[in-house]
């Protein structure tokens, strides 16, 4: 697959959120509505700020309540662990660059890494520098990722989205259009590349059936191994 076929976007803003409160025979679940225009389905996350129903753009309130019922064993187990406390980045702080750890040092000139040493601009801010480089560099890495995957499971998206979603890793549209969470430049590559074999999949299945899994593990045969990874430390990536 050729480069050029990709475009890719920058992360998109997501829309002001909906305060809700969901009260049950013994408790109250309390919620926000994220509506999204690309969402076909129902999707659920819990970060620091709680619970997250993403609707369709046209989806009535009712069916973040069906979902929240159906889902609140989940969501219970999920809302009691404690939530990562934010990394108070320092040079000499110790970050995640494919599943290694690198050291932060201030330097003059563009941010980069040697070696061991992620050496970052003084001339922003350190969490603002860091997000550039991480977000820059998944441009170049997730294209290079899908143009080899693509080629392997003969599956060709239309665009590339950089994507800033807590929780979520990865997406596809109906349209082709694949998103990608920056963020994950902190895990291993055979995780990254689990969730962009992940996606493409969805472009033949868009859907999590048997024939879905079983493309997947065509092309990524201990995918398990890899979801269980960010399942267990997906959160360390959104520590800063």
């Amino acid at each position: 697959m050729k480069s050029s076929v990709l475009a890719v976007l920058a992360p998109a803003m997501h829309p002001k959120n909906e305060a809700y409160l969901l009260r049950l025979a013994n408790q109250e679940i309390a919620y926000q509505i994220e509506r999204s225009s690309r969402r076909r389905s129902i999707g659920l996350k819990i970060t620091a700020d709680g619970l997250t129903i993403v609707l369709p753009a046209r989806a009535p309130i009712k069916e973040a309540e069906r979902a929240i019922q159906s889902k609140l064993k989940w969501i219970l187990a999920k809302l009691a662990q404690p939530m990562p406390s934010v990394v108070a980045l320092a040079a000499g702080s110790s970050v995640l660059w494919q599943g290694q750890a690198k050291f932060v040092q201030l330097a003059a000139g563009r941010t980069r890494l040697e070696e061991e040493i992620l050496y970052v601009s003084e001339l922003a801010p350190l969490s603002t520098a860091l997000t550039r480089f991480y977000q820059r560099s998944a441009k170049a890495y997730f294209l290079q990722r899908l143009g080899f995957w693509s080629e392997q499971m003969g599956l060709q998206p239309r665009q590339l989205f950089l994507s800033s979603a807590r929780g979520r890793w990865g997406s596809c549209t109906a349209l082709g259009d694949i998103r990608l969470n920056w963020r994950l430049m902190q895990a291993p590559p055979q995780v990254i590349d689990y969730v962009v074999i992940h996606e493409l999949a969805h472009l033949a299945e868009l859907n999590h059936s048997s024939r879905f899994w079983g493309i997947v593990a065509a092309a990524c045969p201990d995918w398990k191994t890899q979801r269980l990874w960010l399942k267990q430390n997906g959160a360390l990536l959104f520590a800063w």
